[in-house]
């Protein structure tokens, strides 16, 4: 969507979404949704969820975006796609009722890529037989088109500075979009946040009168370890619960996002211990420190696109890779904080070639190359390679262990390539 675009229907707030809704008979009223923001992890943390909310019986889907290879990942039951039959005949359905709807009066009259998916993802729910949802936010919070659910609960992943241009240029702007999906009277969920982006979860929960449940005040012990195997983690809270677990998921910052799935739906009731902790363990997404390969060859993605993210996963390969030398092909899209991510990368690499991420978004992989050469303080040897099948090639003769990140598209145009060439 372009930028005129999308400022012309945030400035229309959600009555866009609202009346679209009610034109197709209100189906986000047909389940009971648990509302998902943050600024990194709330896809993982989602996707937990919904695990753990399907192993204690309930009919759950999950609604995420953005996608990264396949549309149908963005709606999901137990972690698999509903079947063909169902989204055609829901998609049918969708087609058939907005053949003639129009927002009359506005510039922009015809609902957005977004709003629709969204429309799409409630009847898909409804048609299911859903009884509950997870529903990840898009953008923000406050004008996000799935802002338009009741939800019996929310969660808050951690918030750093991103979309800056669209939410705000501090924490706390960023935090007041992400906090007004708090409704009232409810429960949310915080993970570990920065102490201007909580004092501003707490103040919208006093005006809401929403009770606010800090994972940092309910977790006393937080261990984990990246493996071959998985991410070992023990996960101990307050009251005395401990659960030892071992993440399809990798990377020490899915232990984070674990731990606060089950504060979420122990709390809520949603839990059955081991049935729970099982589905947890088991629950996967694409391209959250994917482990492949390429020719023999080891290879992560991962979709991690800001400073500490990039952190996080360059630490976990670091982990799984601790005796050999690394190499990462990196890329970014324009307004990334690309100085950080690669203060981050180059200490942990002997080989960074830098990429392009897909034509979707705008990006300067020579900027990005200059750039990393003047940071480089490691003796990383650095290589600007636009073309992804080339840079793979590249990063195959160096024999070392492979790391895909720094984009979303990035991750998504190597898993496609990848992928292909698996089959």
């Amino acid at each position: 969507m372009d930028g005129l675009l999308y400022s012309a229907l945030r400035s229309a707030r959600l009555e866009r979404m609202r009346k679209l809704l009610r034109f197709l008979g209100s189906p986000e009223e047909s389940f009971k949704a648990v509302h998902v923001a943050g600024s990194k992890g709330k896809g993982s943390t989602a996707r937990f969820i919904s695990a753990a909310m399907t192993a204690a019986g309930l009919k759950t889907g999950l609604y995420l975006s953005p996608h990264l290879v396949d549309y149908r990942e963005r709606f999901t039951l137990d972690g698999a796609f509903f079947p063909d039959s169902l989204l055609i005949r829901t998609a049918d359905e969708l087609a058939l009722r907005l053949e003639h709807f129009t927002f009359s009066g506005e510039a922009y009259d015809r609902p957005s890529t977004f709003e629709l998916y969204t429309a799409y993802a409630y009847l898909l729910f409804r048609n299911a037989g859903c009884t509950h949802a997870v529903i990840e936010t898009g953008l923000g919070g406050r004008l996000d088109a799935t802002n338009t659910i009741e939800s019996i609960c929310e969660v808050i992943t951690p918030i750093e500075l991103e979309h800056t241009a669209v939410l705000g240029d501090t924490i706390e702007k960023i935090a007041v979009e992400k906090s007004k999906i708090i409704k009232k009277n409810s429960l949310c969920f915080t993970s570990v946040l920065y102490p201007q982006a909580m004092q501003v979860m707490q103040e919208e929960a006093d005006r809401m009168s929403a009770q606010l449940i800090r994972l940092d005040r309910e977790l006393v012990r937080l261990e984990t370890e990246t493996r071959a195997e998985g991410e070992v983690c023990t996960i101990a809270f307050r009251d005395g619960y401990e659960a030892q677990l071992c993440l399809k998921m990798r990377g020490e910052v899915q232990a984070l996002n674990a731990a606060l799935a089950l504060l979420c739906t122990r709390r809520m009731g949603f839990y059955r211990e081991k049935l729970s902790e099982r589905a947890v363990e088991n629950a996967v997404l694409p391209g959250r420190f994917e482990l492949t390969s390429w020719h023999g060859i080891p290879v992560v993605l991962d979709v991690c696109h800001t400073p500490v993210s990039t952190a996080h996963t360059a630490a976990s390969f670091a982990a799984l890779y601790p005796d050999r030398k690394r190499t990462c092909i990196f890329a970014a899209i324009e307004g990334k904080d690309i100085e950080h991510m690669l203060k981050k990368i180059l200490p942990c690499f002997s080989t960074l070639i830098v990429s392009r991420p897909s034509s979707a978004k705008k990006s300067n992989s020579d900027a990005v190359y200059r750039l990393a050469l003047e940071l480089n303080a490691n003796d990383c040897r650095i290589v600007h390679i636009p073309d992804s099948r080339a840079a793979l090639e590249e990063a195959e003769r160096t024999a070392c262990p492979v790391l895909i990140a720094g984009s979303f598209y990035l991750t998504s145009l190597f898993k496609e390539l990848i992928d292909a060439e698996l089959k």
